[in-house]
């Protein structure tokens, strides 16, 4: 039997199983702020039925012995898959701000679904305008044309996370300003997959707050398999159609390494000189902006 009358079958079977999960009724959503302390940690990652690695913050213990509060910080990717459920369930959390770190075409190509009228302010910090359309488009033509000759993904990741240290921090000042603003009301901040644009505002947010820093590599690790699954189908067809090397350099892509992170922390200490002096001089925050956070956003 050729590969392709393989493939047919096992397309449709795909797709059926697809359509049967559609039948398949969710379970409410779990909000980890309004559940007994003892669940909450379990209830991390909260279940959307379309929005992927939308994560609360709340409870990494920091140096002196607080902890971040839950339901003020959350994480998430992008909201362009929210279901009608998702939208319900969003006024659950009380969301006073969104913060999207999105490039205009990654707007343009997947537009947010957010409840109408949202009832929370939209703020918008593009992170990587340019150079993310470039990306994709060379991603694609490597794609279309099977040829992935001196592509390094993991060079690309670690030039980024340098980049978000250095050449982005205005970028993530506004970022810090709006979280200052809310004065621990909720917030959520987004990119598409939610873990880099957002895995490195999340890990300066909560080394600003005094969690230690082996904490906040393990909040970051966590994307990689709630990414790797949200683009579980996108990757399966890639390799049915295109093949393993274009599926294994995407599948790169659509992760977080700790070398990634690292490459932005060490830009830190490179650059300013350390991340107190990043957080005055690059962030500009004074010791009672970082007081005002801490007071806000800790127990």
């Amino acid at each position: 039997m050729t590969r392709k009358r393989l493939l047919w079958p096992a397309m449709a079977l795909f797709g059926l199983a697809v359509a049967l999960i559609q039948f398949v009724p969710s379970p409410p959503l779990a909000v980890p702020a309004q559940l007994p302390p003892a669940e909450r940690e379990v209830h991390r990652l909260l279940n959307f039925e379309g929005i992927h690695n939308f994560r609360d913050l709340g409870g990494y213990e920091t140096r002196d012995g607080r902890q971040v509060r839950w339901g003020s910080l959350y994480r998430s990717g992008t909201l362009a898959g929210a279901t009608d459920a998702d939208l319900q369930e969003l006024g659950k959390l009380h969301l006073t701000t969104l913060i999207d770190f999105r490039s205009a075409a990654e707007k343009t190509e997947e537009p947010n679904r957010l409840p109408e009228p949202p009832g929370f302010a939209v703020v918008d910090i593009p992170l990587l305008d340019e150079g993310n359309s470039a990306m994709r488009e060379e991603i694609m033509a490597r794609i279309d044309s099977g040829d992935f000759d001196g592509f390094d993904p993991d060079r690309i990741m670690l030039t980024a996370n340098q980049q978000f240290a250095v050449q982005f921090t205005p970028q993530y000042r506004h970022f810090m300003q709006t979280v200052l603003e809310a004065e621990g009301e909720p917030v959520v901040w987004h990119c598409t997959a939610g873990k880099d644009r957002t895995g490195f505002a999340s890990a300066i947010l909560l080394r600003l707050l005094g969690v230690p820093q082996d904490i906040v590599m393990q909040d970051y690790l966590a994307s990689r398999q709630h990414a790797l699954e949200a683009r579980r189908s996108q990757l399966l067809l890639l390799r049915l159609f295109k093949g393993g090397d274009a599926a294994d350099k995407l599948g790169i892509l659509l992760g977080v390494e700790r070398d990634w992170l690292q490459a932005a922390f060490e830009a830190i200490d490179n650059h300013w000189g350390g991340f107190d002096r990043y957080v005055s001089e690059g962030l500009q925050l004074d010791a009672s902006d970082v007081a005002q956070l801490r007071s806000a956003l800790l127990e």
